[in-house]
């Protein structure tokens, strides 16, 4: 598998926080574990992704991700083709609403097919992507487009990005009173804010920081006995680490760390792990 990043340039950084191409030749049937931010999928190879309850959507050309609850059961059915993986954006806390006015909170629990935001311009935009094998080269077609979107979004200061920036450099080891303190506001404002803004509660994106902090190190940090690994990730209870652990990727922590495929199924903020 290939995967190449790119930063956005200066006048997007507000809104993106990078592009990755990949191409890939995984098939099957994976488990995706949440992201810690929306994702706009430009897909180059045939797939079918499902939840349970919330979505099922056959082969998208465009696809937008929204942030899933910790414990959502999502999976991703690739089938490949000739050109397999895609090109995608991962956005700024609060980057897609300020570019598109759709709050994080109506996407939430979601993946939502690009036509629904790109109407007549949805083909095009896939087709021209798909011209290119050069991420610099999507990155400039891209920024074209996304740039008139720039001009006329709103400069916000939005106290919900500072929050979520400041957890994940916490990699999700938070408290609420130490939130609160951080940013001089109150448990009930701050909570009612961030699920009507965001749609999942404070704790519960700090969840999915640490989950996939916890992944990360067991993939990279083989020798590291699990107790290591457990206390890094935030865990005071390495049986409620392994429970959780399980719970949100279907195999146990020690499976994972020992797993001679992970790499190749890490799309570099995106794991997936083969359902068994």
């Amino acid at each position: 598998m290939k995967i190449e990043i790119a930063e956005p340039s200066d006048h997007l950084k507000p809104y993106i926080r990078y592009y990755k191409y990949i191409e890939s030749k995984i098939t099957g049937i994976m488990k995706a574990i949440p992201i810690m931010h929306e994702e706009l999928y430009f897909n180059f190879t045939h797939i079918n992704i499902f939840s349970e309850g919330y979505y099922d959507i056959d082969n998208p050309k465009i696809l937008i991700v929204g942030l899933q609850q910790y414990n959502q059961d999502g999976y991703t059915h690739m089938f490949g083709n000739e050109r397999g993986g895609g090109f995608a954006i991962v956005f700024q806390p609060q980057g897609f609403y300020r570019l598109f006015n759709i709050k994080s909170s109506d996407l939430c629990k979601y993946a939502i097919c690009g036509k629904s935001i790109f109407n007549q311009e949805f083909n095009l935009l896939h087709e021209e992507l798909q011209r290119y094998f050069k991420i610099n080269d999507m990155k400039e077609y891209i920024e074209k487009y996304l740039s008139r979107y720039a001009r006329y979004s709103e400069a916000r200061s939005d106290i919900i990005q500072r929050i979520i920036n400041y957890i994940e450099r916490r990699n999700g080891m938070i408290t609420i009173s130490h939130l609160c303190q951080e940013f001089n506001t109150t448990p009930r404002a701050v909570q009612r804010k961030f699920r009507n803004d965001v749609g999942l509660s404070i704790i519960e994106l700090s969840h999915i920081f640490r989950i996939n902090r916890a992944i990360s190190l067991l993939n990279s940090e083989s020798s590291a006995s699990l107790a290591e690994i457990s206390y890094l990730s935030g865990y005071y209870d390495q049986a409620h680490f392994t429970n959780d652990i399980k719970k949100i990727t279907g195999i146990t922590p020690g499976k994972i760390q020992k797993h001679k495929n992970l790499k190749n199924n890490i799309h570099h903020n995106r794991f997936f792990i083969e359902s068994e």
